[in-house]
């Protein structure tokens, strides 16, 4: 090899060692994998100067490039066989040939690249670490080791540079890096190249290579494209091809590019997303959970349509990131970490509102602060699963709560029926409850076979039922009420009861059976259905025995409220029943203006008070205000009808 080849290398070593592909094998520094993986690094970079419109500019460094293309033949013929092997021998041939025939320096560049990834995939090689290096003291690592070539800040401008041809590498030029992944880098600071003064840095623990390897591969991009990433990544880009870190680590700019051009977004949206992940490999550390990743990715598409000023589409994003994204992973989450469900739903509803007033300093920092807490989510979701207790609690909760509501009614209703001796008229009870299970079930099937309800159309579907629901009770518990005098009781009994209910009011009923129970079955079949994906494998006989438990409570409650409403004397029963039925109607007020402020129909104020959604309060000025008219309505009513009395 001649003085020029061996001093050029010499400098270039340096380079290498921070500029190379994915970590293999975690294998010995003369395992042939990572050598090979090295060598192909090394001309994919190295050979496009060298050619140019099919002549040589560099007759020194094209000889080395013959002489690589060879050696990497003879490499992978070291590899273990695999039925895969010829295949890369044939792969590696072209490559050589390419060399032979000066083609263009791109081409050379692709055929290495894929080279590469399919060497990786057939022998299975491991391209990143365990998990992401510590990076805190890497500037002093890299200033001890690698500074007096390619100096302190990686222009390759160290005090030992000067006088050196070619120059160290200028870690800042993209053209350099636009192929080379972390493995790269970590794989020559690992390997260090042979016949140069780049000698391995294997002396380093395992996390130091990849710290410096990591730190080397920001340099190239700016604080705009990370800023750029950021948006992007939070948005979903590339989260189907970068999963994990040896999916960051194995991939380079080129590659990302490439991925990002397939999936229909611009090519350098693939680069900006990958340069801010290489800034931040942590954020691959918190396992996927798809709910909240898209609840995340709508509020940065919130964001982006709030800065263009498109108010009407950011507040339709803003509700998405709540629908479609948070509402799914809340049953899962109210039962590890209710607090901060809360917390999460009450920025939401912030970011809902300064999205439709098209406040972008607010929502940018709303948007900060959610995509902690929903990341605080799935991490609290993923560390947390849900074991077999948490399952049978969970389960059994969510059927309890939004059971005892429904059980209310139809106990109250059913109980002034047997109470009145109108046990004929049950059947309408028992044909407005049936419907709502029957078709509670079916909404389950269709949900999950047929089409996907959106988040507003659940929301929408729960809001008006409850209004609708609420605005029945008062009519019933007006009926109620004014059935418990004296006089008209009298009367009640003197027309044996049967024109007291005609059939339009026994259907009236059976809606109100079929309203309060539908919707509960509606909110909890859906509910039920997130959270079973979160079911850990051997905890789904516990889910179910939740849902057992639930029901067997229920039923116990039924016949509880049953055995004291029969014993109240008939007035005393007919008032506390009116009066129950007033109160429901009010809880079904606040919590159908609930739903409906999140489908985003009504708008939101929050004020300073106690959430309490077993009792329907939410702490906005629109739910409380009309449940204060619905229960300032019926108590005007029932003190009307005392009068009249």
């Amino acid at each position: 090899m001649s003085k020029l080849n061996l001093s050029r290398r010499l400098i270039l070593v340096p380079v290498l060692l921070m500029l190379h592909w994915p970590m293999g094998l975690q294998a010995a520094p003369d395992e042939p994998s990572q050598r090979l993986l090295q060598m192909l690094d090394y001309v994919g970079v190295d050979y496009p100067p060298t050619v140019e419109n099919g002549q040589v500019v560099d007759p020194v460094e094209y000889a080395e490039m013959e002489e690589f293309s060879g050696e990497i033949i003879n490499l992978l013929r070291k590899m273990p066989e695999h039925e895969g092997k010829n295949i890369l021998l044939a792969n590696a041939a072209e490559v050589q040939s390419g060399i032979s025939q000066r083609v263009n320096g791109e081409e050379i560049s692709r055929l290495t690249q894929a080279l590469k990834a399919a060497l990786i995939s057939n022998y299975n090689i491991v391209v990143g670490p365990k998990k992401a290096p510590d990076m805190a003291a890497v500037q002093a690592l890299f200033e001890s080791n690698c500074a007096s070539c390619h100096g302190v800040m990686g222009y390759g401008d160290g005090p030992l540079a000067n006088g050196m041809e070619p120059p160290p590498g200028n870690f800042h030029d993209m053209s350099r890096q636009y192929t080379r992944s972390i493995y790269d880098l970590y794989n020559t600071i690992t390997l260090g190249v042979p016949e140069t003064p780049m000698l391995s840095f294997a002396h380093l623990s395992d996390d130091q290579r990849w710290a410096l390897a990591m730190m080397v591969g920001q340099y190239s991009v700016s604080e705009e494209q990370l800023a750029r990433g950021k948006l992007l990544w939070q948005q979903g880009v590339l989260r189907t091809h970068i999963k994990e870190l040896p999916n960051l680590t194995g991939s380079s700019y080129a590659m990302a590019e490439e991925w990002s051009q397939i999936d229909g977004n611009p090519r350098q949206d693939g680069s900006a997303v990958l340069a801010y992940l290489r800034s931040k490999p942590e954020e691959l550390e918190i396992s996927d959970h798809a709910a909240l990743d898209a609840s995340i990715a709508m509020l940065a598409t919130s964001l982006e349509l709030a800065r263009k000023g498109d108010r009407k589409a950011a507040h339709s994003a803003a509700l998405s990131a709540y629908l479609d994204g948070f509402e799914l992973a809340e049953p899962a989450l109210v039962v590890v970490d209710r607090q901060l469900k809360l917390a999460i739903e009450k920025e939401m509803i912030s970011f809902r509102e300064a999205a439709k007033k098209g406040s972008v300093a607010q929502l940018e920092e709303l948007q900060e602060r959610l995509v902690v807490l929903l990341n605080e989510a799935r991490q609290t979701l993923n560390t947390t699963s849900m074991s077999k207790g948490a399952a049978f609690f969970g389960a059994f909760i969510i059927l309890l709560r939004e059971g005892v509501e429904a059980i209310l009614v139809l106990a109250a209703i059913m109980a002034a029926l047997i109470k009145t001796g109108r046990r004929d008229a049950m059947k309408y009870i028992h044909i407005g409850w049936i419907s709502a299970v029957i078709l509670g079930i079916v909404t389950w099937w269709v949900a999950d076979n047929l089409i996907q309800i959106s988040g507003a159309g659940r929301e929408l579907t729960e809001g008006f039922a409850a209004l609708f629901a609420a605005a029945i009770l008062v009519y019933v518990g007006f009926w109620l009420h004014n059935a418990s005098h004296s006089q008209r009781w009298k009367k009640f009994v003197e027309h044996k009861i049967g024109n007291a209910m005609e059939g339009g009011t026994l259907w009236v009923l059976a809606t109100v059976a079929f309203l309060a129970v539908y919707r509960e079955m509606f909110e909890t079949v859906l509910f039920y259905q997130a959270m079973w994906v979160q079911v850990e494998a051997g905890s789904e006989r516990s889910f179910l025995l939740g849902i057992l438990a639930a029901l067997a409570l229920l039923v116990v409650i039924s016949v509880l409220i049953y055995k004291v409403g029969v014993k109240l004397p008939i007035r005393q029963f007919f008032q506390i029943n009116a009066i129950l039925l007033f109160l429901l109607a009010v809880v079904f007020t606040g919590q159908g203006i609930a739903a409906l402020q999140e489908a985003g129909i009504v708008s939101a104020s929050l004020l300073d008070f106690p959430r309490i959604e077993v009792l329907g309060v939410y702490p906005t000025a629109q739910s409380l205000g009309l449940q204060l008219i619905v229960l300032m309505l019926g108590a005007g009513l029932l003190m009307y009808q005392k009068k009249a009395n």
